[in-house]
């Protein structure tokens, strides 16, 4: 009988031998490892159920806000009504007086007043009641930030989980054992009695190797799951070394074996994900998941690229792909796009992508008949001269949210490319002798704890914080903006005015169609806003030209103070330092009585050609 036999190698296709046996101390570790994993998801759900709770009271909050908002705008509705009545009644009075000039109008003169006076309170409640609204929004958006969070957190457990589970079971199938099996055999009449021994002992280790798997499998975590997908997976087993204990023939003629057999199982580095039917990337480090994996882990989507002109230029992240349209494949996340083209102004727009996109860009030329994009100042007397101005063409323009409005402008104009400061202001002050309509009232409106408040005695000298001589010039109504521009057209010889909406935003725009003009989203840091991480964030203006202008040369057409337009209901553009970065997107507005003096309103000039 031959006492050696070679190394005998099974690789069972169809059953996964899952491995016990390993050291005690790591199979705790990883135990735990699971089992703390589910105890933080179960507290990551109750944080989530949580969450979502104080989520929905805070909606509810924010829909019973609105609905507060849109009942008091309705109250203003009917006391500028009855304003509008007070009005006519008192000019009734005033043109009786004429012919009796003992007729008493006082009571008509304290209907007025008292009209006057609730429109006013009206609006400060309406302001009051916008903030207060606006403070919830972003308390809400704070909640909702707070269940993304969450929600990654436990992604991030859940994808975790799977890993240590796969760990887990990788160090239960992957082991080595000596098992001591019998194996009787009725061998053949035609054998010789070694080519009977070489079969029963090959029978034998067969037994072995499946008793071997067996009892990997049962002692398995996830035996039951194990087992459903033996099929999926392969494990090799490998009989290392085996030693005949004891053989010979039974009493009925039969062949016996006893031997003991050292076992080994050698899995393949996925074969515990296929075992578990979980993705094969769980079995792999991170390390060796990104080097195999990393080119497969990058979305490419399409960007298309269209604009208003031919033969122009196309370059991004710096790359020329020659003139639009273009279509162009790009891994997702963030692209710079310029589009170029002799005689216009070069379009610019940091784009993040996510998905297949159509990116619409208008060129501007830069010079026309009218020169646009031409700066210049007109003189005034006195060896003094007028704000900057910078030529804005006329033609098609895209505003509004969106870019829904199409807008055409007949004529070319020049705008400010600063707001008006205080020492502008000055100069017209000192000329004329001009009161305005804070130091006539003796009121400015301004912010104390986060709320709209009328403070006595503030006015553009004294706007409630330190104003230097090139910082925009505030606590000035529309009346006194106007009052200015007239002044600027008796002194220069030109017509200047305030600027439309409309005019307003195409300067704004720079050729953009984005929601600034550097892109969508609000960057940190770019603009003197309230919340945007900036010196004078929520404390007071800034000096203009403290930050970057547009491509086309203006500067603060996105924050630092509200900005009056020409429009007789009161409208303003641009957003302030003491207004969430949202409202300062080039199509925001801030509706306000043209009476208006705050802290947080200036303006501009435009010069008509």
């Amino acid at each position: 009988m031959r006492q050696g036999f070679p190394t005998l190698l099974f690789a069972l296709a169809p059953c996964l031998m899952t491995s016990a046996v390993f050291a005690e101390a790591t199979q705790v570790a990883i135990t735990s490892s699971v089992t703390d994993i589910d105890s933080s998801l179960f507290e990551k759900h109750a944080d989530l159920t949580a969450v979502e709770k104080k989520l929905a009271d805070k909606q509810n909050e924010v829909d019973s806000q609105a609905k507060q908002t849109a009942r008091l705008v309705k109250l203003l509705a009917q006391a500028e009504r009855a304003l509008a009545k007070a009005k006519a009644s008192l000019e009734q009075d005033y043109t009786r007086m004429i012919d009796e000039p003992d007729f008493d109008i006082s009571p008509a003169q304290n209907h007025f007043q008292d009209a006057w006076k609730r429109v006013k309170e009206g609006k400060l409640t309406i302001s009051n009641s916008e903030q207060k609204q606006q403070s919830l929004v972003m308390e809400l958006e704070a909640i909702q930030a707070e269940k993304a969070a969450t929600e990654t957190s436990i992604d991030n457990l859940n994808q975790k989980k799977l890993r240590a589970r796969a760990e887990r079971l990788r160090n239960e199938i992957t082991q080595k054992e000596t098992h001591t099996v019998s194996f009787t055999n009725r061998c053949s009449n035609d054998m010789t009695l070694a080519q009977c021994s070489d079969q029963t002992v090959t029978l034998a280790l067969q037994k072995a190797v499946k008793q071997f798997q067996h009892n990997l499998i049962d002692k398995a975590t996830e035996s039951k799951t194990v087992k459903a997908h033996l099929a999926s997976a392969s494990l090799n087993i490998h009989v290392l070394q085996h030693k005949v204990e004891s053989s010979g023939f039974s009493e009925d003629n039969r062949y016996r074996v006893v031997i003991a057999a050292n076992l080994e199982t050698r899995p393949n580095k996925n074969t515990a994900c296929r075992l578990l039917d979980i993705q094969s990337s769980n079995c792999f480090t991170q390390s060796e998941q990104q080097a195999n994996n990393q080119q497969k882990e990058v979305a490419w989507v399409t960007l298309v690229i269209r604009s208003n002109q031919y033969n122009d230029t196309v370059s991004i992240n710096g790359v020329k792909y020659g003139s639009t349209p273009v279509e162009v494949m790009l891994p997702i996340g963030q692209h710079m796009i310029t589009i170029e083209k002799e005689g216009y102004l070069s379009f610019h727009q940091e784009l993040k992508i996510a998905r297949d996109y159509n990116l619409r860009a208008v060129l501007q030329a830069k010079q026309n008949s009218l020169n646009v994009g031409t700066k210049f100042a007109d003189p005034i007397k006195a060896n003094t001269q007028s704000p900057e101005m910078i030529v804005v063409g006329s033609g098609r323009y895209l505003l509004g949210e969106n870019n829904a409005q199409q807008i055409t402008i007949k004529k070319p104009f020049a705008l400010a490319a600063t707001l008006t400061r205080v020492q502008d202001f000055r100069a017209f002050v000192e000329n004329t002798g001009y009161q305005t309509d804070a130091e006539l009232m003796k009121t400015c409106d301004t912010f104390i704890n986060d709320e709209i408040t009328t403070v006595s005695d503030n006015n553009w000298q004294s706007p409630g914080f330190k104003q230097v001589d090139n910082a925009p010039v505030v606590c000035v109504s529309q009346n006194d903006a106007k009052a200015y521009t007239r002044w600027l057209s008796k002194s220069t010889g030109f017509s200047y005015r305030l600027p439309t909406p409309q005019e307003w935003e195409a300067a704004a725009r720079a050729g953009q169609g984005t929601n600034f003009w550097w892109g969508n989203e609000f960057r940190s840091g770019k603009a003197n806003t309230g919340w945007a991480g900036t010196p004078w964030s929520n404390v007071s203006t800034s000096p203009v030209k403290s930050f970057s202008p547009t491509p086309t040369g203006f500067y603060d057409m996105v924050g630092n103070v509200w900005e009056w337009t020409n429009l007789q209901q009161g409208l303003a553009k641009g957003g302030a330092w003491s207004f969430s970065p949202e409202k300062s997107k080039v199509f925001s507005e801030l509706h306000v009585p043209t009476t208006t003096a705050a802290n947080y309103l200036g303006f501009r000039v435009l010069r008509e050609l």
